[in-house]
């Protein structure tokens, strides 16, 4: 599935929570005006676009600091709270 120009499919064994990172990181560059592009956060980070794409994507960036790292190049805060109990 494509969400926004992005590949939303995820790949197995990442955890929700990964999921849902890595999903805001796409909406938050989608609600950009004008919209950040992946070559543009690419810039930002002193990465490659396809390495932009792999750590949106979950193929790679299993290492925490590289979401904290994507986290602020978007001006995103990581908020922890409790789970809801079921």
């Amino acid at each position: 599935m494509f969400i926004g120009g992005y590949d939303a499919a995820m790949p197995d064994g990442l955890s929700p929570v990964d999921q849902r990172i890595r999903e805001a990181m796409r909406l938050a560059m989608e609600m950009r005006s004008p919209r950040l592009t992946q070559a543009v956060l690419a810039e930002r980070l002193g990465i490659s676009q396809p390495a932009v794409a792999a750590l949106l994507s979950g193929r790679r960036g299993q290492i925490p600091q590289s979401l904290v790292d994507l986290l602020e190049a978007l001006d995103l805060e990581l908020t922890v709270q409790p789970k809801e109990r079921q």
